[in-house]
């Protein structure tokens, strides 16, 4: 028998869709990049961590413009400056 949480206890917890939202999107801040002015979305969660998303129409024309060989880009040396730049303000 599964006993329901008294109306006081789910007043106090988040509702789990906000909750969810707040893991997903919270902390984030845009730093664009100095060169191609790109725009992406940073969270700092630790020393070892940095989360980026990019949102819908953000292209950094370093990671598109792959070589000839096909070989993926690992990453954009500006764009991760502006990042770190950001980080350390």
């Amino acid at each position: 028998m599964t006993r329901a949480l008294p109306r006081d206890a789910q007043r106090k917890s988040p509702p789990r869709d906000a909750h969810r939202e707040e893991q997903l999107h919270g902390g984030f801040h845009p730093v664009t990049c100095g060169a191609c002015r790109t725009t992406v979305l940073v969270r700092h969660a630790s020393t070892q961590q940095t989360s980026i998303q990019w949102p819908a129409g953000a292209a950094c024309p370093e990671l598109i413009d792959r070589p000839p060989s096909g070989a993926p880009v690992l990453g954009c040396g500006r764009l991760t400056a502006a990042i770190r730049a950001a980080e350390s303000s």
